[in-house]
């Protein structure tokens, strides 16, 4: 049970971020239909599989790293983690079903996606996107979308892992900081 609460905290930001709660608006004229067909031709469903892929090492390491420590584990898996091979077996099979089932919601996560796009856009707008994405420079844009995400997901790492490096001094520095400050005020309830 800890394993499925565990995943779905994982998963929940990711989609919350794409789609975010909002109050939904009438829908004057079908401009869903418009949303829809907008949401069809920007190949989300690629997108999904391009951040899905890239977010599965995290989810399946967390979920390998709750199985080593779960009291009611499935059986055998702990002997399984505590080898490489086992491991690598484990991990497959962890990836290939969340991605499985990741993508049965895509269906939802394009309606979703629709209906963000319909209560954000005018009925105008979302036939001048859709005619973009129609257009060469659309088509273009598209189909480099999987390189870009690619290579701003690498920067993005890059950028993280250096901001967490100059980060990280100020962090222990603070930390260390309230930790004096509170010492005292601990060390006086314990003698209670």
């Amino acid at each position: 049970m800890r394993l499925l609460a565990a995943l779905a905290l994982l998963l929940a930001a990711p989609v919350a971020a794409q789609t975010g709660p909002a109050e939904p608006t009438p829908d004057a004229g079908g401009r869903i239909e418009t949303a829809r067909a907008l949401v069809a031709k920007m190949k989300l469903d690629q997108m999904l599989d391009f951040q899905f892929a890239n977010l599965m090492p995290l989810v399946t390491g967390n979920l390998l790293g709750a199985m080593q420590t779960m009291s009611d584990a499935p059986n055998g898996v702990k002997p399984l983690l505590a080898t490489p091979e086992g491991r690598a077996k484990v991990s497959a099979i962890v990836s290939e079903e969340m991605m499985a089932a990741m993508r049965a919601r895509y269906p939802d996560i394009r309606e979703a996606a629709a209906e963000e796009y319909r209560r954000n856009f005018s009925e105008d707008d979302l036939k001048a996107i859709t005619a973009f994405f129609n257009t060469p420079a659309g088509q273009h844009w598209l189909a480099l979308q999987p390189q870009l995400q690619q290579r701003l997901a690498e920067f993005g790492k890059g950028m993280g892992r250096d901001a967490g490096m100059a980060a990280f001094p100020k962090i222990r520095a603070r930390i260390e900081a309230l930790a004096k400050t509170q010492a005292p005020a601990a060390t006086k309830q314990d003698k209670k």
